[in-house]
């Protein structure tokens, strides 16, 4: 075992951040490919995993504000790659909608990142992928059920109902 991976093993926080910042490069060139922000490139696969969702729905997944995601998707649309469509029951609520461009590039975007994500993972042994594979999946549950309450139980983040299972 490596000096530097001893020292790894008492600093899981920071390794995780680490893998954050490492996975969120990725996922921000895989945006830039494609001549868009990572940010809008968000919003096509929350629209894309949530075909029915409106802008606040979409907020919330996201974890900004509205109005956030208002001005993204009115950028995305600009390109065609999403369309908003008010709902019959309520006018006021705008579904966003991808067009078949829009899942174009998320297919894309999804490939490009899958590409690059699946050459690191290639170079662990395979027993070593099962093990990494259970560890994240328990922790990114673990993130997603939120803080502690104090009596025991977690709060769930906004949204995190919302969020299809990987």
């Amino acid at each position: 075992m490596s000096a530097d991976a001893r020292a790894a093993q008492g600093n899981l926080p920071q390794e995780l951040v680490r893998l954050m910042f490492a996975v969120g490069a990725a996922y921000d060139e895989a945006s830039r490919e494609l001549g868009l922000s990572s940010q809008q490139v968000r919003l096509l696969c929350a629209a894309g995993r949530l075909p029915t969702a409106g802008l606040g729905e979409l907020a919330t997944v996201m974890r900004c504000d509205r109005s956030n995601v208002s001005r993204l998707t009115e950028r995305v649309a600009s390109r065609g790659l999403v369309a908003r469509h008010g709902i019959e029951s309520d006018g006021r609520v705008k579904v966003v909608r991808l067009s078949d461009e829009g899942q174009r590039v998320v297919d894309a975007f999804t490939e490009h990142l899958e590409s690059r994500l699946q050459a690191v993972v290639a170079e662990l042994p395979e027993n070593d992928r099962d093990a990494a594979a259970q560890m994240l999946s328990t922790l990114t549950e673990a993130l997603n059920r939120g803080p502690a309450t104090g009596d025991g139980s977690a709060e769930p983040p906004p949204g995190a109902h919302l969020i299809p299972p990987g």
